[in-house]
């Protein structure tokens, strides 16, 4: 990321810290462990909430198949602004809330995405938002697909072991702040 996008996002942050949940992008550490759970030979198509200004994003692209498609949502206007001009055909950026999948599934005629990737922070979004995040991944992903999502402590653990059949979890120490990576399966 460059220097006007980690302007911007901090900025954003210090406007809006609880929708944008931390100071820092993510880390390379945290970029592998969140992408490690993915099968990019297999994988056509991703979809990517809280994409931020796009370092998972860009580290995506770099991995998957030349016809697979990146969907990724933000809604902060401003980091969107960075986001969108990354330039790939393959990665379809959304100024919108996450909940709002499904639709851009069916606009797009897309079939259910393989992996959701998400980096928004649902410890601190308001319960009803979280929970509706939740069950729009649980109805987006085919039974093979993977949840994968990064928090800054364990109090997802419990909600996701009740809503998911399959709950992995890793850790990276080098992050600001260390994370915990969640891998699910609906």
């Amino acid at each position: 990321m460059g220097k006007t996008g980690k302007l911007v996002y901090i900025r954003e942050f210090l406007r809006d810290y609880r929708s944008i949940g931390t100071i820092a992008p993510s880390s390379r550490a945290l970029i592998a462990k969140m992408l490690r759970p993915i099968n990019f030979s297999s994988a056509s198509l991703i979809v990517e909430f809280g994409a931020g200004e796009g370092c998972i994003t860009k580290e995506i692209l770099k991995k998957m198949r030349p016809d697979a498609v990146l969907i990724s949502f933000e809604r902060n206007e401003n980091i969107f602004g960075v986001l969108s001009s990354i330039k790939d055909k393959r990665l379809i950026a959304i100024k919108d809330e996450a909940e709002k999948l499904p639709s851009y599934l069916i606009s797009f005629n897309l079939p259910k995405p393989d992996y959701i990737v998400s980096g928004l922070p649902l410890a601190s979004l308001p319960k009803d938002v979280g929970k509706k995040i939740i069950d729009t991944v649980k109805t987006s992903l085919p039974p093979q697909g993977r949840y994968i999502q990064y928090q800054y402590s364990l109090k997802s653990l419990r909600g996701f072991r009740e809503e998911f059949s399959s709950v992995k979890l890793d850790f990276t120490l080098w992050n600001i702040p260390p994370a915990f990576v969640y891998t699910c399966r609906v």
